[in-house]
């Protein structure tokens, strides 16, 4: 019997090749070839595939996920792995079933990573699934500057960087447009058009194209009528593992039903990750050894990031549906730092400088989701269901005299901790939701009151 032999990505002279079934050698840029995003939170699966149609690429972003995949990811795992795998299981599954041609190469997006999380073993199951199930013409791309991201164009990292941003930032302008238009209907329909431009224009990789777009949207949206000021609108923070907390199943389709309740979400964003390796690269907590040409690089690389985060941001704040500020990764590290080492890198001391953070400043509440039985995610449920109390977030603002004042009389802030494993939430859960949202209601209304009383 022959040994099967899967599809997988090389560099040819510096260009990106597939070698498939056949052992033909076939560009990335082929029309026989497609490279598929798994929907890790539709509107950023959508922008990071327009970068790529951008670049020449047939990039497609798979439908956001439902029970279908997550039923079938789960035929083909143990189910004891991470809910992310079993959902990205899924959909390549779901993608060769019902969507693949006959003569399409697939190249399927797997990003990959280290730390004390399974993230980094994705691809390396994936690559096994396909060799178990012997999938031809199925290869996995994961991106990173350590392969100098396989022959990508040289400002790709630029490129992605923009639809990290402006997906993380049109997540929230959705919540608060769920939650506060007077015809939440009609508002997602002006949204979905909108976003519909910004994706063609992110597909033209020219900023000055793309900031034009970002205006005349943030114009438009600013002229949908609203039941109160965005500003006085009660805001969660939602934080935890990057893939479940921006994943409509995974959530459990929480922002919506937030937002029928009269409650926006501020959901972590993506770029946090990026800021943070940044973070760790230039203080040596990684295991990369940079020369310092290559160290001069990423802050150069770093800076324009931060000139185009601020952009971006300050562009769509004048929808007047979100504060979008650039992100301080200093002060998130900081804030978590009395409680959790830096040695121990991942998710866990975002989500608890984040938290401490944004509770009683930007929000009213704090709820940390993440897959059933994650450690990282366990990690920060454990430390901050001790922390979120007033005198700790004092000490992240000491000298806040409009804080001490909010803080008065307060001990316990709102926090909720989910796990999720792609089922709808169990009775227990929805109880500890509705007591939190009581709590957060409450909460708010004193904020405001100590506001406006200022």
């Amino acid at each position: 019997k022959r040994t099967f032999s899967p599809a997988r990505i090389l560099l040819d002279n510096g260009i990106p090749k597939v070698v498939a079934l056949s052992s033909e050698s076939v560009p990335l840029t082929d029309p026989r070839v497609t490279i598929l995003i798994p929907s890790m939170g539709q509107l950023a699966t959508d922008a990071f595939a327009s970068v790529l149609r951008g670049l020449g690429f047939h990039a497609k972003g798979h439908r956001g996920n439902d029970e279908a995949i997550l039923k079938l990811g789960r035929a083909n795992t143990s189910c004891k792995e991470c809910l992310p795998l079993i959902l990205t299981a899924g959909t390549l599954l779901s993608y060769i079933k019902n969507g693949k041609r006959p003569d399409e190469i697939l190249v399927y997006f797997m990003p990959t990573g280290s730390g004390p999380c399974r993230f980094g073993q994705y691809s390396v199951y994936m690559e096994d699934l396909i060799r178990r199930l012997e999938i031809p013409d199925v290869a996995l791309l994961s991106l990173s500057s350590d392969n100098s991201y396989i022959g990508m164009d040289n400002h790709f990292d630029r490129y992605g960087w923009w639809a990290v941003i402006v997906s993380d930032v049109m997540e929230d302008i959705r919540s608060m447009l769920l939650a506060d238009s007077v015809d939440p209907v009609a508002a997602v329909s002006v949204y979905n058009e909108e976003w519909r431009k910004i994706l063609l224009a992110l597909e033209k990789v020219n900023f000055k194209i793309l900031a034009a777009q970002l205006a005349e949207s943030a114009e438009r949206l600013s002229t949908v009528a609203l039941k109160r000021p965005s500003h006085t609108v009660p805001m969660i923070t939602l934080t935890g593992e990057i893939f479940v907390r921006r994943d409509a199943l995974s959530r459990q389709y929480l922002t919506e039903s937030l937002a029928e309740q009269g409650f926006a979400t501020a959901c972590a964003p993506v770029s946090e990750w990026i800021h943070y390796c940044h973070y760790l690269t230039e203080r040596g907590f990684n295991q990369d050894h940079l020369t310092v040409a290559q160290r001069f690089q990423l802050r150069i690389r770093h800076l324009f990031q931060r000139r185009d985060e601020s952009r971006i941001k300050s562009i769509l704040s004048k929808s007047g549906l979100v504060q979008a500020e650039a992100l301080d990764i200093d002060k998130i590290i900081k804030n978590a730092a009395p409680y959790i080492s830096l040695d121990l890198p991942g998710e866990a001391i975002l989500t608890i400088g984040g938290s401490l953070g944004d509770v009683a400043t930007h929000s009213c509440g704090v709820i940390s989701i993440g897959p059933f039985g994650c450690m990282p995610n366990r990690i920060s449920e454990a430390i901050l269901g001790e922390i979120m109390t007033a005198q700790r977030k004092l000490a992240t603002d000491p000298t806040n005299k409009k804080l001490q004042d909010i803080l008065t009389e307060v001990d316990e802030l709102p926090f909720l901790a989910i796990e999720s494993d792609g089922s709808p939430f169990p009775q227990l859960i929805n109880a500890k939701l509705e007591t939190f949202l009581l709590r957060a209601d409450r909460f708010h209304r004193h904020m405001m009151a100590i506001r406006e009383s200022g």
